[in-house]
This record gives structure tokens, C-alpha cells and sequence, in this order.
């Protein structure tokens, strides 16, 4: 529960900063809406992207380029020559423990449904 709260408050305060930077007080009430959507949207693209790419990570979707530069690197530097499949590569790393990115998908998301209720009053 503790993420989620340090979480959403960094959203809050981006969304915040975002606000302040654009003049919010001078504005008429359809400029403040659009402007509180830009300033929600940006920090649930942010979370959702970061959560996305640790998702990602943890699933091994990085672990072919992780070959690839490994087998790159080998053949380019002399003395390099041993040769090891995807396989033995896959085998020989021990999968990690998992970092926790729920709550950032679950903070992006709530941050869009934020800025879509904003969106609605534009």
C-alpha cells in the first residue's frame, strides 16, 4: 500500500507542477480542464511505459538482445571464440526475482481514468 501511496503522490505532484507551469490560474474553467487531462496524462503514460518495461524485463523479452550483443562481442574481440546457443544462454542465467510493477500499472492506469474524466468536461 505504501507504492501505491508514493506513487500516486508523485503523479499528484507532477500533474501539480505541470498546472503551475501553465499559468492555471488565469485560465477560463475549459482551459483548466484540458490543462488538469495534459497534466494526469503525462504521469500515467510514465508509469504505465515503466511499469510496461519492467513487465517486459522480468518475462525475458530482453534476454534475446542480451544474447545477441554477448555472441556480437565474442566474434568481434580476439580470443573470443567459444560459441554457446540461445539455449545454454537461456539455461545459464538464473531468472531473477521478480520486481514488483503491478502498482505502477495500476497507478498509470488510475492517473488516465483521472484524465479522462477531465477529458469529458473539455
Amino acid at each position: 500500500m505504501k507504492k501505491y501511496a508514493i506513487t500516486g503522490g508523485i503523479c499528484v505532484a507532477v500533474a501539480a507542477l505541470y498546472c503551475s507551469l501553465r499559468d492555471f490560474s488565469q485560465m477560463e474553467l475549459p482551459e483548466k480542464y484540458r490543462t488538469l487531462c495534459d497534466g494526469f496524462t503525462i504521469p500515467g503514460v510514465l508509469c504505465l511505459c515503466l511499469g510496461a518495461l519492467l513487465w517486459a524485463g522480468q518475462n525475458g523479452a530482453f534476454s534475446g538482445i542480451g544474447y545477441c550483443l554477448r555472441v556480437t562481442k565474442n566474434a568481434l574481440l580476439p580470443g573470443h571464440r567459444e560459441q554457446e546457443t540461445y539455449y545454454d544462454y537461456v539455461t545459464r542465467h538464473p531468472k531473477n526475482h521478480p520486481a514488483p510493477c503491478g502498482f505502477l500499472l495500476i497507478t498509470g492506469t488510475v492517473c488516465i481514468a483521472i484524465a479522462i474524466v477531465f477529458l469529458r468536461y473539455i
